[in-house]
């Protein structure tokens, strides 16, 4: 019962939790959150689809990250408690779950899917063994970095606070499934970005799976080839499985 929901944590600043009865004093202070311009609800359609576009973002990075995913349940379809992070006494239409979904909801309902499936079919994302870079352990994804120019990040890059961009290069070492690779690129910056996707030793391409700008998941994939100027808007991410062509 601890902690903003998903939907809260794009849609306040701050806690709101009154209706406990204990003058707003109890629940954490320090929740990370941010509004997007509007304290709760709004009508303002400009924030209402950057938050939902920073829900997708914040569903991404946890189901397309290495270790076990931890979903509180209603986060899936954006389940809000009105800004309360700490509902424990709460046995109300406040922390219950409703099952009628706006189309938002059912919008985020299926990238939730769309992400589950693709980390269940893509074995690069799920390493059940650690790593070192440069090492190959059986089951632990071999990684590689690279900056929005498709350039092998450097040092410079890594500890410069003001760059945002950074594609993630993830290829299996299977013992039980068969060999995979993809590449997740994720743009932190609010202004739009050109990533040029990395050229490979060895002759791929690359097939798109998922976009957190979509609304709704799309139902095409997309094919680029190495070297390839992707545009990305502000704040967004995308999953690309790499594929030999040769």
């Amino acid at each position: 019962h601890d902690g903003f929901t998903l939907r809260d944590l794009v849609s306040y600043d701050v806690k709101h939790n009154l209706g406990n009865g204990e003058q707003n004093r109890d629940g954490a202070d320090t929740n990370r959150s941010y509004n997007h311009g509007a304290e709760g609800k709004t009508d303002d359609p400009r924030i209402l689809a950057t938050r939902r576009k920073a829900m997708r973002n914040l569903l991404g990075t946890l189901l397309l990250s290495a270790g076990v995913p931890m979903i509180t349940a209603g986060d899936e379809m954006g389940r809000t408690q009105r800004g309360n992070n700490n509902a424990y006494c709460h046995d109300s239409p406040l922390t219950w779950l409703s099952w009628e979904l706006a189309p938002w909801q059912q919008d985020l309902l299926a990238h939730t899917r769309r992400l589950l499936a693709l980390r269940r079919d893509n074995p690069a994302l799920r390493p059940v063994r650690f790593a070192r870079l440069g090492e190959r352990i059986p089951s632990a994804s071999v990684m590689d970095w690279y900056d929005e120019h498709g350039e092998t990040m450097s040092s410079d890059r890594w500890t410069d606070p003001s760059h945002r961009t950074l594609q993630y290069l993830a290829t299996s070492t299977p013992e039980n499934e068969d060999p995979n690779r993809i590449l997740l690129v994720v743009h932190g910056n609010e202004s739009p970005v050109d990533v040029a996707l990395p050229v490979l030793s060895d002759d791929v391409g690359y097939i798109e799976l998922w976009s957190s700008a979509d609304d709704a998941p799309a139902q095409d994939t997309p094919r680029f080839a190495p070297g390839d100027v992707v545009p990305f808007v502000g704040t967004s991410m995308r999953l690309f499985r790499v594929e030999a062509t040769g």
